[in-house]
């Protein structure tokens, strides 16, 4: 048998089989660190992602807050608390050891810091997931199973040899929706080789796998620069385990047994330009192998095939994207350069690109209010020259400032959702697009959560209000067949959903007028009574439970579409009519599988009545034409969607989180379906 070889050792074989080499021959450092980067900062953000998890155990508050009923939960609630609880119990008191001993940490700790309070909200998400199937006294210990975690096994190379691997994970944790164990990786920095993190994961989790025999998936967390989580399905991972691992294990021995006199020595990485400038051997690599004829590193076109990409896997950034984050960092020093000017001291924390705007985060110093910042919005508009009013936040640890885009990227819809057969059964989820985040993540909505099975959506002439609406659209009907969801569609202007009316996913034909709009609605209360009756005879609670036990006659889904909803509310008696129906199928209609998404261009108060409001709990306001618009559809004092840019930038109302989002641009549908 030979001798062991670690998970890490792979990575780094994966990263430059050079640097690979010459750390096993030389026992020399091996870590890349990216220029200008603070030394240590991978040690610290492990041992304060190690002591989270105790200390969420410990704490009597966190315990009787998640012991409330888990839907009304909100993970925001929950985040803040954890962040408070975090900072002061561990965070706080490592900087105060930290800058004692070296105060020039300070600023990369704090920078740090920005990336554990994302970290913190994606585990707040978690919990409040795994919280609807698991009691709150044991829910921290049941999500969060164990930390650094020891995992080894032996794999048969193509020669008959026996090489044992293992290694060590972060963490393992439980998702009770999925049914499924996650091994979790932090890196401080995020990872410049897709093939060295894909290797890394999928091993661990393969690991794993030989010791409980179940499937695993894996995730990574990486906070700097900015926080980003690319996840992997097991599905994806064995085949990249079972075909490429034991290849360049193979490739390892063969490169660890040559000597300087041989041909073939190990390959440079593949990434020069990326990875050689952050080296720690590069001058005794370009001496030591300055003579050797390298072998050629290539992977036949069937195992790069193999390698499996993040969920969801967004298409490369433009290449303006990139010159927008070089942009970012001026964009930065010149807002703070402005406000203290105005007498307000902040600093730049850093900065994210969106397709329409970059975010730039400040931290206000001691003693500055962040009201202060608020009220200078009218003043920062005229001197950065802005066509709208700046959106100005308060986040967990900042000041959140969006600026426009001099050059704006386009989301295509066809870069986030594959356009392939529909695979979906009739049990899954269905969930619609809603648009981009900063992290370039497709964020979705489930329809059968209480919180999103109805959907309000408004937005003025330009906002990219229909263009949102066909993306949404054709969400759906790219991942369901025909007998598993059903679409029904209002369309007064008769321009919105020309390419779709001949879809076989429509319940009934594309209703254009007063008259049939307040049929189609009446027979969408019919059809939830006709079937609240079918659930009663089987002893279902809802379409899903029934699907379950009905495989041979399942019931479709349905989701109706109704744009430009105030075209119908000139006349009293249609008005009545329509928000009859609507206030008995927002109230009923989600368990019976119907769901409602109704859009206006004038979300006034007259158009959108309380009535309606109460009824649609979803929301989502692309640009409004007024701050009142705002505060109709987004509820309380919301009056950011008058500041969005149009054009598919838009607000996404997620329990207590605002998030601003770009919707998809589908451009120019061909049906899939034989036109009539």
């Amino acid at each position: 048998m030979l001798k062991p070889l670690t998970v890490t050792q792979i990575r780094l074989a994966f990263e430059c089989p050079r640097l690979f080499y010459l750390g096993e021959r030389f026992q020399t450092q091996t870590l890349f660190v990216p220029k200008g980067a603070a030394l240590g900062l991978g040690k610290a953000f492990h041992d304060l992602a190690a002591a989270f998890v105790p200390l969420m155990q410990q704490d009597g508050h966190l315990r009787a807050l998640l012991a409330a009923e888990a839907n009304p939960l909100e993970s925001a609630a929950i985040a803040q608390a954890m962040q408070q609880l975090f900072y002061e119990q561990v965070f706080y008191p490592y900087l105060q050891q930290a800058i004692a001993q070296k105060p020039a940490m300070a600023p990369a700790l704090l920078h740090l810091w920005q990336g554990i309070c994302d970290l913190i909200q994606r585990w707040a998400q978690l919990l409040l997931t795994n919280r609807r199937y698991c009691p709150a006294d044991e829910l921290v210990q049941k999500t969060f199973l164990a930390q650094e975690m020891a995992v080894e096994h032996c794999f048969t190379l193509a020669n008959g040899t026996q090489q044992p691997v293992k290694g060590r994970f972060d963490s393992l944790v439980y998702d009770f929706e999925r049914h499924r164990l996650c091994v979790v990786e932090y890196k401080t920095y995020q990872m410049q080789d897709p093939a060295a993190q894909v290797a890394q994961v999928a091993l661990y989790g393969y690991l794993l796998h030989q010791r409980v025999g179940v499937p695993i998936d894996s995730v990574v967390y990486s906070v700097l620069p900015d926080w980003k989580e690319q996840t992997f399905t097991w599905q994806q991972l064995t085949d990249a385990i079972h075909h490429l691992i034991p290849i360049w294990l193979g490739r390892m021995q063969q490169w660890l047994t040559w000597e300087p006199s041989q041909p073939d020595s190990p390959p440079a990485t593949t990434q020069p330009e990326l990875l050689c400038p952050m080296c720690p051997q590069y001058e005794r690599c370009q001496t030591f192998f300055q003579s050797a004829a390298p072998a050629p590193l290539r992977l036949d076109e069937q195992t790069s095939a193999r390698l499996p990409r993040p969920t969801p896997s967004p298409a490369p950034p433009p290449k303006a994207t990139v010159t927008a984050a070089t942009n970012a960092d001026q964009m930065g020093a010149n807002l703070v350069q402005i406000l203290q000017s105005f007498g307000v001291e902040v600093s730049y924390i850093g900065a994210a690109v969106g397709p329409a705007f970059v975010r730039v985060r400040l931290k206000p110093q001691p003693g500055v209010k962040v009201s202060s910042i608020l009220r200078l919005a009218d003043d920062l508009r005229v001197q950065l020259g802005l066509p709208g009013l700046p959106l100005i936040a308060p986040q967990a640890g900042h000041v959140s400032v969006d600026l426009p885009r001099t050059q704006r990227q386009t989301a295509r819809f066809e870069q986030y959702i594959q356009t392939t057969t529909a695979t979906a059964t009739a049990t899954d989820p269905v969930k619609i697009a809603i648009g981009v985040d900063l992290e370039g993540k497709l964020v979705e909505a489930d329809l059968s959560d209480p919180n999103t099975c109805h959907f309000l959506i408004g937005g003025t002439t330009g906002s990219g209000k229909s263009e949102f609406l066909r993306s949404l659209l054709l969400s759906l009907i790219v991942r369901h067949s025909p007998d598993h969801l059903r679409i029904a569609l209002v369309d007064p202007k008769r321009v919105t959903f020309p390419e779709f009316e001949q879809m076989p996913w429509l319940l009934a034909p594309v209703a254009k007028e007063s008259d049939r709009a307040i049929q189609l609605m009446e027979s969408l209360v019919q059809l939830m009574e006709s079937r609240y009756q079918t659930f009663e005879r089987f002893g279902c609670n809802d379409l899903r439970s029934y699907n379950q036990r009905q495989p041979d006659a399942v019931m479709y889904r349905l989701v109706c579409i109704f744009d430009e909803y105030a075209d119908f509310m000139a006349e009293k008696e249609i008005r009545n009519a329509l928000e009859t129906s609507i206030k008995r199928l927002g109230a009923m209609a989600r368990a019976a599988g119907i769901h409602l998404i109704i859009a206006t261009q004038r979300p006034e108060a007259r158009v959108i009545t309380p009535l309606i409001r109460s009824n649609l709990p979803g929301r989502i306001a692309l640009k409004t034409a007024s701050a009142a618009d705002s505060m109709i559809i987004l509820g309380g004092k919301e009056t950011a969607a008058v500041a969005l840019l149009g054009k598919g930038d838009l607000l996404y109302q997620r329990g207590a989180d605002l998030l601003r989002l770009q919707s998809l641009f589908a451009g120019k549908i061909q049906p899939p379906w034989p036109r009539q």
